[in-house]
């Protein structure tokens, strides 16, 4: 389905002006402008700019609006190309940047705030960015030497960055640079094996090759003017020239020696005015011409090349791609009956997407039941329905070209399944930290047994550090720490005394299945 949306667009030809001007581009003219893009074109035009160009800076009004195009890219093919930059935390920052160092064609999605920005600079990040692979002679005692230098914490568990951790022969680490923990595995001063882990139950996730270590951003001490494009190699940017006018570019954003980032500047006029009556703003001419030129800086930036919307003027040099908004439906049946029957007597391409295919084919009956007509021209595929999730459709009247989406039918809310950011909480070590020595626990596996505190014991000729729990008649077992989420504190209303499970014997299963059967 995407290839027959992609084929209107692009086989029909409807951005190879875009292409043309872009393969003739030179730095006396690095800007085009172009008519808006409606609905989900912008999508597949971006996407479309991948297979010619290998940097794109994508600048959007706000978060929500970065969040949803973000789905529409990953939906329509660009799964893991696109890099969201709408956190501003130094944390979030840092993580984006090893991202895009570590890649050379990719897609920068982000708000108009990232133009605001103030980096460290380049050479700075890379000297304070030290790259470990597999397979390495790496010193174990300089490592720990190392983090401690560049200031992280020794901790039982690794669960926030700028923690480390070691076990026997096992290092685990969150760098500043990295979006998920890190273990390494020594034999002396051999790396045998670097794997990612989830820092909620501590197991390993991903087996890699290389990890980067880095020390945290800071007060922006060298100074530096460093923007978001010193870290880009002749990226082709994408935005709307009525929104880049209407951008506050009044201060700038630094890094500061708390480790946060100012936001003061991170607000756009409308999100300034925050009476419900507000004053008009008055634009004089002076600050009109100091807004022009703060915008002309910016987009004549050297080895960049802007690709503009524009949606209020048409200037000569505007290229018309012909795209406008889909008719408004607003869920009636007989609203969508007559433009559908409108646009297919007009001998138009009509397309219906749906999110998943029980919503296909859920659309497909109602509209089959709702007008014979409408069931002859979906059998004969004048009408064609779709699964594709994106958001909005448009209409392209040159080349005869409607398309529909389900959410704007029915007015349902776009559903975005990026994941949630995640929080990192210090509750696991909190958890195990509140079990002492002595007290009873209860093993998802084994039963309810005694807390004998940490123990290092030999696999091999690895060492681990254990937790060790002791069970009826003598029996022992060694929990990796790879399994604490199996490990719980026993704990009773009526404060009893546990008996201790028996190994071997079948005991603690009988009682699970049991109580599984109560309940």
């Amino acid at each position: 389905m995407i290839n027959d949306i992609e084929n209107n667009l692009v086989k029909r030809s409807l951005f190879s002006e875009i292409l043309r001007r872009i393969s003739k581009a030179d730095s006396d003219q690095n800007r085009i402008l172009i008519s808006p893009l409606h609905g989900s074109s912008k999508a597949f035009l971006i996407k479309e700019l991948t297979n010619h160009v290998d940097q794109q800076l994508i600048l959007v009004n706000d978060p929500k609006a970065a969040e949803e195009l973000n789905v529409e890219l990953s939906i329509i093919g660009l799964v893991g190309k696109v890099i969201v930059i709408d956190d501003f935390s130094l944390e979030q920052l840092q993580q984006k940047i090893t991202d895009i160092n570590s890649s050379k064609k990719f897609v920068i999605l982000s708000t108009f705030n990232v133009l605001n920005l103030k980096f460290p600079s380049r050479e700075n990040v890379n000297k304070s960015t030290t790259k470990i692979q597999l397979g390495g002679d790496l010193p174990f005692v300089e490592l720990i030497e190392y983090l401690n230098l560049i200031g992280y914490q020794k901790d039982q568990f690794v669960e926030t960055p700028g923690e480390f951790s070691i076990r026997g022969s096992i290092v685990d680490f969150w760098s500043y640079s990295e979006h998920n923990p890190a273990r390494l595995e020594f034999d002396g001063d051999f790396i045998e094996s670097i794997r990612y882990f989830d820092p909620e139950s501590q197991r390993s996730i991903e087996k890699i090759e290389t990890v980067t270590l880095a020390s945290a951003f800071i007060n922006n001490e060298d100074k530096s003017n460093s923007d978001i494009f010193d870290y880009m190699n002749k990226p082709l940017v994408v935005a709307s020239s009525y929104d880049l006018k209407n951008f506050n570019f009044e201060s700038s954003v630094l890094i500061n020696k708390k480790n946060t980032v100012s936001s003061n500047s991170f607000k756009t006029i409308s999100e300034i005015e925050e009476d419900e009556f507000p004053e008009p703003k008055i634009m004089t001419n002076e600050s009109l011409l100091s807004l022009s030129r703060k915008i002309n800086e910016i987009t004549s930036t050297e080895n960049t090349f802007w690709l503009l919307e524009e949606e209020i003027s048409s200037s000569q040099n505007r290229i018309e791609l012909g795209f406008s908004e889909s008719p408004a439906i607003n869920s009636n049946y007989e609203v969508l009956f007559n433009v559908l029957m409108d646009y297919a007597r007009k001998d138009y391409e009509i397309i219906l997407t749906s999110e998943n295919e029980l919503q296909t084919n859920r659309l497909k009956d109602l509209l089959s039941e709702f007008k014979a007509e409408l069931a002859e021209l979906i059998e004969n595929r004048k009408i064609k329905l779709e699964t594709l999730a994106i958001k909005e459709g448009f209409l392209q009247k040159k080349e005869r070209l409607l398309l529909l989406t389900d959410y704007q039918i029915f007015n349902k809310p776009y559903r975005t399944k990026t994941p949630q950011k995640r929080k990192h909480k210090k509750s696991k070590s909190k958890a195990f930290k509140s079990i002492k020595n002595g007290d009873y626990v209860v093993h998802e596996n084994y039963g309810i047994g005694r807390y004998a505190g940490l123990k290092t014991i030999n696999i091999g000729e690895t060492k681990q550090e254990t937790m060790k729990l002791l069970y009826n008649e003598g029996g022992v077992v060694y929990v990796n720490l790879n399994y604490l989420t199996l490990v719980k504190r026993f704990s009773s209303n009526q404060n009893l005394v546990p008996t201790l499970s028996t190994l071997g014997t079948g005991e603690w299963d009988r009682k699970k299945a049991r109580t599984k059967k109560e309940n």
